[in-house]
């Protein structure tokens, strides 16, 4: 296979390698193919062949029939779409950069006396400012929550906010499931009945209480804690809208305070709506949550988490997790 990548990889721009582009060739050398084929034509493992294959599937590249063939469709269309895909996700990056320029020249120049606006770094610190966010909020609190995780989460601390009227809504990356020390879990989720959603990741982490106090996360690396604590007005703005471009994009998860019922908006009579176990299933399909770690949210075996996720695609009449979301999209399911 290491002789037939050798040559440049264009497609490496919208996110298709070097070894899947040499699959894509071959088949349109072809018009298409089965698993088979690319195996014993590339000299591939068949394992590996499929997975290749898939990933053209879900780039839009080629598409997959009932019988298992792959079928090449007309790159001008196909690599267009990826072409504007990454184009969105560019201008989502310059979007972004404004806001953390903002963060950037306050960290660089604090603000001292009236501004209220200090760089820390202690552990013991940090916790402190967090807490304090979380127990002054009145009327909202705001996160951006991805690993690494300074502190365990505190369940008490969002429910406690919540009986007093406090509006919680937060916004996690799908790393955040996927850890295994410090991380966030569904029935927690529920349990503490804040409006939660799921998206693929996120820039930093974020922790705001009624626009008037944030700590923001300066480093995402495992051994550094260093945060900005603010209560600048205009950076204060700046964290807002960043935290409302990602609630915007992100998928609801169904919990104890907006259960899918209530959040999808109208529905088709004739057909049934999602079980929470659906409806988190889907927003962690779209945030591209690995399996392993949709089991061990659930508390399944893989095995029977593949035998759920085979069951929604059957709901569905779907073959992959593109199509599930597509048909979940068609029945206001997400």
């Amino acid at each position: 296979m290491e002789d037939l990548v050798e040559h440049a990889a264009p497609l490496d721009l919208v996110g298709v390698d070097s070894e899947t582009e040499t699959v894509y060739r071959h088949l349109l050398g072809r018009g298409g193919g089965t698993v088979d084929d690319v195996a014993k034509a590339l000299g591939v493992p068949h394992e590996r062949s499929l997975d290749l294959l898939e990933r053209l599937h879900r780039a839009g590249l080629v598409s997959r029939r009932a019988s298992g063939e792959f079928l090449t469709v007309d790159p001008r269309h196909a690599l267009q779409t990826l072409v504007e895909s990454r184009e969105r996700q560019l201008a989502t990056i310059r979007e972004v950069a404004g806001s953390l320029g903002t963060i950037f020249d306050a960290a660089k120049h604090p603000m001292p006396g009236g501004h209220g606006t200090v760089l820390i770094s202690s552990p013991e610190v940090v916790g402190d400012h967090y807490y304090r966010i979380k127990q002054s909020a009145r009327a909202e609190i705001l996160e951006l929550a991805r690993p690494p995780f300074l502190l365990v989460p505190n369940e008490p601390l969002v429910e406690a906010a919540v009986s007093r009227g406090v509006r919680v809504r937060a916004v996690y990356a799908a790393s955040s499931f996927a850890a295994t020390n410090g991380t966030e879990e569904l029935d927690g989720l529920v349990s503490r009945r804040e409006e939660a959603r799921i998206t693929a990741t996120l820039p930093i982490k974020l922790t705001m209480a009624d626009r008037s106090a944030a700590l923001v996360s300066l480093s995402l690396t495992a051994n550094s804690t260093e945060c900005l604590y603010t209560e600048a007005p205009p950076l204060l703005q700046a964290l807002a809208e960043l935290f409302e471009h990602y609630w915007a994009g992100a998928s609801p998860l169904a919990t104890a305070s907006h259960p899918n019922a209530q959040s999808s908006g109208h529905r088709v009579s004739r057909e049934r709506e999602p079980t929470d176990r659906e409806h988190n299933l889907l927003a962690m399909f779209a945030a591209g949550v690995k399996d392993e770690a949709i089991a061990r949210q659930f508390g399944i075996s893989s095995r029977t988490l593949r035998r759920r996720i085979q069951d929604l695609y059957l709901e569905l009449g779907a073959t992959d997790r593109f199509g599930a979301g597509v048909a979940a999209a068609r029945r206001n399911w997400v």
